[in-house]
């Protein structure tokens, strides 16, 4: 949602909106996400103050990300609320929690990318894979490597 104070002013509140956001420049590749749909987001804006807004988002996006282990492709929805307050007061903004807007608009799209990055798992692994395979022996356990120009000084210390 992009708006600028101009259209804030005259809007009634609260007032709600959906939008659409395209980041597949911004997700498509990513760390592990292989691809993403369009992100639709309903927007609820409230006038909270003299030019100070709040901004009530529900998210939802579906994402390809790929497993930790078998690097195949697992699907992953997101489905989140958040909530930003936003001003074009720098005394207001200085005061409290709020988004400081230095231009002349309000625009969320950086704020719901940030909710959907936070959202998404460090990892992703497939349903039934594990990391660990239960039936290692323990002859297959790395032994501990000695430098062999130290050897002679283990023994030391075990006296």
């Amino acid at each position: 949602m992009r708006y600028t104070l101009a259209q804030l002013r005259k809007m009634k509140f609260p007032y709600t909106e959906t939008n659409q956001f395209d980041f597949k420049s911004e997700l498509d590749g990513f760390e592990d996400i292989i691809s993403s749909s369009e992100a639709k987001v309903i927007e609820t804006i409230a006038n909270i103050g003299p030019d100070s807004y709040k901004v009530e988002m529900d998210i939802s996006i579906n994402l390809f990300l790929e497993c930790a282990v078998t690097l195949e492709k697992i699907p992953y929805s997101i489905r989140t609320k958040a909530c930003e307050y936003y001003t074009f007061d720098k005394e207001t903004a200085d005061n409290g929690d709020y988004v400081y807007l230095e231009g002349q608009t309000l625009d969320t799209k950086d704020e719901v990318l940030s909710d959907i990055l936070i959202e998404k798992p460090m990892k992703s692994v497939k349903d039934g894979v594990d990391f660990f395979d239960e039936n290692i022996e323990d002859d297959e356990v790395e032994q501990e490597y000695i430098n062999p120009a130290f050897a002679g000084l283990k023994d030391l210390l075990k006296k």
